[in-house]
């Protein structure tokens, strides 16, 4: 099993137009290690240096098949950073006896990784006796999620060079297609963690209450939906998403929050089931312990999702609890609503404001890379 990621051509060339290509990055130029052998993991050379390390030596937290799985992951969102930078750098295949002059810098990234790799699980192991397995499990694949996401958005982001307004459109590209690739592995081996290996997230309250909710629209009229739509859009400006998204894409999600509040040409309502419609393939996978082949923008609904699921994890009560009371009361008496969305986004932008700063920044950026494809695509 490899990560990939499919890019457009334009964008491959146009990331490739601004890598740097002279020999002070001469290791941009080198091979990228792939074989034009059939894969071995036994022969492969990032999984022999990630065996190499021997993360799990004396931790009972990952120990046994754990540490095969983990080790594939790893591997595997390994490949998907490759395969991105394999378009970047037009590199081409080399076989075994090709002489390599230095060693790819994906050898060396993925080598400072598995060193922070190591300090995490052994910060892990101690939490063992305090925290669930299951809860241990989905923060470490997060926080290796990240750790690759970051380290590619930096490596190549040091590597870009031109014309400093072109610069920013193709970190904004990078950064898209590094979020999508790792959240696409992120949500196959959290399945898989569970589907083979029986370590399952309990706790999914933001899933279950946000299909609920938008459950609730198939048999509202339209112009209440429209409604309900007008107060998040208001609450919405008095919380800090905006600040995260560029100009444009701020413009592009009011612009289409407005269409769909007061437009009589956009319906509110069939946006929101299509919505319901990932949410629910997402809640059907939880409890069916079972992975689908999704969209991309599809596999960020449910990476946002599964990262605010985590959040909440250890909550021992229903942190949503108030706002469905009120919104099943709105239903009924058509009371202003707009006063407990407002708190519920308070809750929710404090919670994320409380996150560790590496998956805040993860959050922040699978939120962002949604938003730019679907209502900012280019």
């Amino acid at each position: 099993m490899q990560g990939s990621v499919s890019f457009g051509k334009e964008v491959i060339d146009t990331i490739s137009h601004y890598m740097r290509r002279n020999a002070g990055a001469g290791a941009a130029a080198s091979a990228s290690g792939r074989r034009s052998i059939p894969f071995s993991k036994e022969t492969d050379v990032i999984y022999i240096i990630i065996q190499s390390a021997y993360l799990c030596r004396d931790l009972q937290f990952c120990e046994g098949e754990l540490e095969l799985f983990l080790n594939e992951y790893i591997m595997v969102q390994t490949k998907s950073i490759e395969t991105i930078f394999e378009g970047i750098f037009n590199q081409k295949h080399l076989t075994d006896e090709q002489p390599k002059m230095e060693k790819p810098l994906i050898f060396e990234e993925l080598k400072k990784c598995l060193r922070e790799i190591r300090k995490l699980l052994r910060h892990i192991n101690m939490k063992l006796r305090v925290e669930s397995s299951s809860y241990l499990w989905v923060e470490v694949i997060k926080k290796i999620s990240v750790m690759f996401q970051t380290a590619a958005i930096l490596l190549a982001a040091e590597r870009i060079e031109g014309n400093p307004d072109e610069i920013e459109q193709v970190k904004k590209k990078l950064t898209q297609k590094t979020v999508i690739a790792t959240s696409i592995v992120e949500g196959k081996y959290e399945s898989k963690l569970c589907s083979e290996y029986h370590v399952c997230v309990k706790a999914f309250a933001v899933t279950k209450t946000l299909e609920t909710l938008l459950g609730s629209f198939k048999e509202m009229e339209e112009e209440n939906v429209k409604l309900f739509i007008r107060y998040v859009s208001e609450a919405l400006l008095e919380t800090k998403l905006y600040s995260h998204l560029t100009e444009e894409t701020s413009n592009e999600l009011q612009i289409i929050l407005n269409d769909m509040a007061y437009s009589d040409s956009v319906s509110a309502k069939g946006v929101l089931l299509s919505i319901h419609k990932a949410v629910e393939d997402r809640l059907n996978a939880l409890q069916l312990k079972t992975h689908m082949v999704n969209g991309r923008d599809v596999e960020l609904v449910h990476v946002i999702l599964s990262d605010m699921d985590h959040v909440y994890g250890k909550s021992s009560f229903d942190p949503f609890h108030l706002f469905m009371k009120s919104f099943y009361g709105w239903q009924r008496t058509r009371k202003r609503l707009s006063g407990p969305i407002r708190s519920l986004l308070k809750d929710l932008t404090d919670a994320i404001s409380d996150l560790p700063e590496d998956l805040s920044y993860k959050l922040i950026n699978e939120v962002r890379a949604f938003l730019e494809i679907t209502v900012d695509p280019e």
